[in-house]
């Protein structure tokens, strides 16, 4: 329902800007030395002449001064800092008192050179905070293609639609941008969390959850492409769903205020938000439905079938959000694969309390460059082509 009426939502109008935003790229690498190299390569070449990029190798102890360049500052920490969200706060210590905007990004991450342009329109037209549009970077192999599967789903389910209902769009951990001052005040209470438990799981879910209750709206923006490295085995699903899954059951009390708050003060963007956020893992949702569909069959036939019928309209919806997001076809082959993927989720609940103690960091290991990889991929993505010209 939410997807049909979002199509007669009103259209974003965005302002040019003059260049006004003076951007911190922060690229947070935890003791994996090469992969963030081709990431600082595709910043460099942004067509956006205001930026800065921060580099934090932490847990590494090889000499990383392998690139100079005047718009790169690299920072090897020691003693280790073992934290995302301490490396954060290192950069934003240090950086330049100039920078207006803050965007985070994940080592084996990859943007083409429009990317901080389009990202900067929407701060001129008056966005704190502005999401991008997260891809899969590989998509070749089962557990690459079923990751993907939720990365275009979740994309348009819970960025694009909100936004353009009115309400706001997830942040996604990378490829967003946020006011630095609105973000240091963010990551200054994450670091008290750290210092009393000595791990932040899910920054990125605390502080959407304060940017929509301050009565900010976070913007989406679905030309500022974003490619993210997917899992490629199975053993590393349940490290990252297990870490995932502790983050949805931390914010839920606090989606939950959100949502109070948001009916108290009539707040469309509070309400909507909070409902979506507070909406449990696909894996739960259909997982209950076909538990309490199986019960039904020995109580009331008629309670199978209601439930059957909206499993049904559930895989629909699900396919029609794939398709109106231009899944390419080598990802939806991976759909009658799923239950490979389910597996690794269920693993993953085992993992919830581990994550307390544990970040659990995923490893990465498709390394490329965004040259080739744009030219590859760019044709995905012609119906957005004339933002970013």
């Amino acid at each position: 329902m939410s997807t049909v009426i979002s199509f007669f939502g009103s259209k974003i109008k965005l302002k040019e800007p003059a260049n006004s935003a003076d951007f911190a790229c922060v690229i947070t690498v935890y003791k994996e030395k090469d992969i963030a190299w081709p990431l600082v390569r595709a910043l460099l070449a942004q067509d956006y002449p205001h930026f800065h990029i921060y580099l934090v190798a932490d847990g590494i102890t090889e000499n990383m001064d392998s690139m100079v360049h005047d718009k790169l500052t690299l920072y090897q920490p020691s003693p280790f800092l073992n934290s995302k969200v301490a490396s954060l706060g290192l950069v934003l210590d240090k950086m330049k008192e100039s920078h207006s905007h803050v965007v985070v990004f994940d080592p084996d991450n990859l943007v083409p050179r429009h990317f901080l342009r389009v990202i900067s329109k929407f701060h001129a037209s008056g966005y704190m905070a502005v999401q991008g549009k997260r891809i899969a970077k590989n998509i070749a192999g089962t557990y690459a293609a079923l990751d993907a599967l939720g990365e275009y789903y979740y994309d348009f389910a819970v960025r694009n639609i909100p936004f353009l209902l009115g309400s706001s769009s997830t942040i996604a951990g990378s490829g967003m941008s946020i006011e630095k001052n609105l973000y240091s005040k963010n990551i200054a209470k994450e670091l008290l969390v750290l210092k009393e438990q000595g791990v932040v799981v899910a920054e990125d879910k605390s502080l959407q959850s304060e940017l929509v209750d301050q009565g900010h709206k976070i913007a989406y923006a679905a030309a500022a492409i974003i490619f993210d490295e997917k899992i490629t085995a199975a053993t590393q699903i349940g490290r990252q769903r297990g870490r995932w899954l502790n983050s949805y059951f931390g914010q839920l009390p606090g989606a939950l205020k959100l949502f109070v708050n948001g009916v108290l003060k009539f707040d469309w963007n509070r309400i909507y938000f909070a409902l979506m956020t507070a909406m449990p893992p696909m894996v739960f949702l259909v997982g209950t439905s076909c538990l309490l569909a199986i019960a039904a069959l020995f109580v009331n036939w008629s309670y199978f079938f209601l439930l059957g019928g909206s499993l049904v309209l559930f895989a629909l919806g699900f396919l029609l959000l794939l398709l109106l997001n231009k899944t390419p076809q080598k990802v939806l082959n991976a759909i009658p694969k799923i239950p490979l993927f389910v597996l690794g989720q269920i693993s993953g609940m085992l993992n919830i309390r581990k994550a307390n103690k544990d970040f659990m960091a995923t490893t990465h290991n498709e390394i490329t460059e965004i040259g080739p990889l744009w030219e590859a991929r760019k044709k995905e993505f012609k119906h957005l082509e004339k933002f970013w010209q």
